[in-house]
């Protein structure tokens, strides 16, 4: 999921400054999965908006993603009406999402709520790890699940640096260290002959961007 939170009042404040009414948008995707951007957030912004004197025209909650085109086209299309009439699109959820919204309602300005943070999970709830740096090589087959390139704080492909103590990061004790976790991961696979693999140069033509992926239609 893309993990992210939501800017601070004073830059949404700001943001709005010279717009007065606005319609929000939250999705039940991963914006609602951090507490961003879900029914509740939506209200508590309308609140907060409006004790500053903003107008909401109406609160719409995407099902799955706004970054779906297809489910956001049917609620632009169920809204339009009252779309018409805002100055502004407040976005309460990731940047593609703010984008998406761009591109779809080109006659209005799409302003971002929340700050797209990284690739993660969620153990629980306010708790996210990122896991994922999109580079476009994965090689979690080799590393036991443990991706060395995001859970190593030096990006480290070959072995750990040397400095982890008792399974912890140098730069930060309360990290695990990811070789240490690569190692005992292989170890319990029975695989450790794979730690001893020599990588080449990442190719970061890769995870350049900006990207398209076009899946064949059967």
């Amino acid at each position: 999921m893309i993990v992210m939170e939501l800017k601070s009042k004073e830059e949404i404040l700001k943001m709005l400054v010279d717009h007065q009414k606005v319609v929000l948008f939250g999705d039940t995707g991963c914006a609602q999965m951090c507490d961003v951007g879900g029914w509740l957030q939506l209200e508590d912004m309308e609140d907060f908006l409006k004790e500053h004197g903003k107008e909401i025209l109406a609160k719409i909650l995407v099902e799955g993603g706004i970054c779906d085109h297809r489910a956001l086209k049917e609620e632009i299309e169920s809204y339009q009406e009252v779309i018409n009439q805002a100055d502004a699109i407040l976005v309460q959820a990731c940047g593609v999402a703010t984008q998406t919204l761009t591109a779809l309602l080109p006659s209005l300005q799409s302003f971002p709520a929340a700050d797209s943070k990284f690739l993660g999970d969620m153990p629980k709830r306010f708790h996210h790890n990122e896991k994922c740096s999109l580079c476009g090589d994965c090689i979690l087959h080799l590393t036991g699940g443990i991706c060395p390139l995001t859970r190593c704080s030096k990006g480290i492909m070959n072995g750990p640096c040397g400095g982890s103590m008792d399974g912890k990061c140098e730069r930060d004790a309360d990290t695990d260290c990811a070789w240490q976790l690569i190692y005992d991961r292989l170890k319990e696979l029975d695989k450790l002959e794979n730690i001893q693999k020599i990588w080449k140069l990442r190719d970061w033509s890769l995870a350049k961007g900006p990207h398209v992926l076009q899946h064949e239609q059967d």
